[in-house]
């Protein structure tokens, strides 16, 4: 595997690749970990608040507005202090988790719904630096290593919703501002180990012969066709799971009637088979390439949204929920990894940014979309067509669209 070498004088464990991997990989998940145990909380808020089905599409709307955002910024801030890729990421897991805390802390609606937001901003600074500091030191192997780190936030998108709903269920009687608070307390010593980790791993290699970033640059990547054609297909998959998710909590509990370790356990399987088989998705891909992954991809998750939306429930819901969970989850790190192949150098950050704001577009416009389509055509699960419906033009499109950047762009 080829690694850019560590800063000199720098030889502990902590600077090979494995525990470097593994580091970037575990705070990704930990830090999804916090973030996700939201789609369990959604029913009991909805129930506090009496929320309507139009008050969730905002809930759900600005989480993703506070959340996707910073992008356009973050990869900059990537860029140009890349030499503090370890504070930055430390810096966001900690303030991720302590937002969660204070929205729980609030006893008022808009307090909260705020809180809940800036625990999305937090998050947000973590994929430019994560995905650049592994684009940079494997670049040989740069599909694998990225699948690691999209492993490690599907464990946290899929254990924290089964956990914390296991929780909230059975030990703290749905008690869900007392669960963010206690939550808090390995949030610190979590942090620490991973600034510690990192730091020792010493900063990220400069590059060399390139401009310094600017500020504009995750915007001025979209002139590039095989960009375009990435960020639509993030915007699709994004709007597929986003658009879903933004009510698939509340189908569970009320029209399924799940308890909260119920609505866990199936929001969980969205990404749970992500985990084990990313990796090989991604090691794959750096073998036979990029297309054929993310078109499978895509068909496994058309059919799946289909089948869910036909069926509606019981064992062939659970089954299409986890087939639709190895690929939904997993084909962004190999989106991705295809965006940074085409990088220029020194700009990492800016795709990886420029990539993420495609999925602010889908967060923002996919649960209004899908509140339009519960008014017209209930019951709630038409949200399934809907996500088929947006995921099958991309078949076709990522068949034969652009996919490198010419050397003379």
């Amino acid at each position: 595997m080829a690694v850019d070498q560590p800063t000199a004088g720098r030889t502990s464990f902590r600077a090979t690749g494995p525990a470097y991997i593994a580091t970037i990989a575990i705070g990704h998940g930990l830090k999804h970990w916090y973030i996700a145990a939201f789609a369990v909380f959604l029913p009991l808020i909805e129930e506090e608040y009496q929320l309507t089905t139009f008050g969730v599409a905002m809930l759900g709307t600005i989480r993703q507005i506070a959340g996707g955002s910073p992008n356009f910024f973050v990869g900059y801030v990537s860029d140009r202090f890349r030499q503090h890729w370890n504070l930055i990421l430390a810096v966001s897991f900690i303030s991720a988790a302590a937002s969660m805390m204070f929205a729980g802390l609030m006893p008022w609606y808009w307090p909260m719904v705020f809180f809940i937001g800036m625990g999305g901003v937090a998050a947000a600074f973590w994929h430019p630096p994560a995905i650049s500091m592994l684009s940079t030191r494997f670049p040989e192997r740069r599909g694998m290593a990225i699948a690691f780190h999209g492993s490690g936030s599907g464990a946290g998108e899929a254990l924290a919703p089964f956990l914390v709903g296991a929780i909230l269920a059975y030990i703290l009687m749905d008690d869900w501002r007392l669960y963010v608070v206690l939550a808090m307390i390995p949030a610190v010593a979590l942090t620490v180990v991973i600034y510690w980790m990192l730091d020792g791993a010493g900063p990220g290699p400069a590059p060399t012969h390139t401009r310094p970033a600017k500020i504009t640059d995750t915007f001025t990547m979209l002139r590039y066709p095989a960009f375009r054609t990435l960020a639509y297909m993030n915007f699709t998959r994004s709007f597929a799971h986003f658009g879903v998710l933004s009510f698939l909590p509340i189908y569970l509990a009320r029209d399924l009637d799940m308890n909260s370790f119920g609505v866990g356990f199936h929001v969980a399987l969205l990404t749970l088979g992500g985990v084990i088989v990313g990796p090989l998705f991604g090691h794959y891909s750096d073998k036979i390439g990029r297309r054929v992954p993310m078109v499978a991809a895509l068909v496994a998750v058309a059919i799946g949204m289909l089948t869910i939306g036909i069926v509606g429930e019981g064992i062939i819901m659970v089954i299409a929920l986890g087939i639709m969970g190895i690929f939904l989850w997993s084909v962004q790190d190999v989106t991705n990894a295809t965006a940074l192949d085409a990088a220029p150098r020194g700009q990492e950050g800016s795709v990886v940014g420029m990539m993420f704001s495609s999925s602010l577009v889908a967060g923002v416009l996919a649960p209004s979309v899908m509140l339009v389509a519960i008014s017209l055509a209930d019951p709630r699960r038409v949200i399934f067509f809907v996500a088929a419906a947006v995921v099958l033009p991309a078949i076709f499109v990522m068949a034969i669209a652009p996919l490198t950047r010419k050397s003379d762009d």
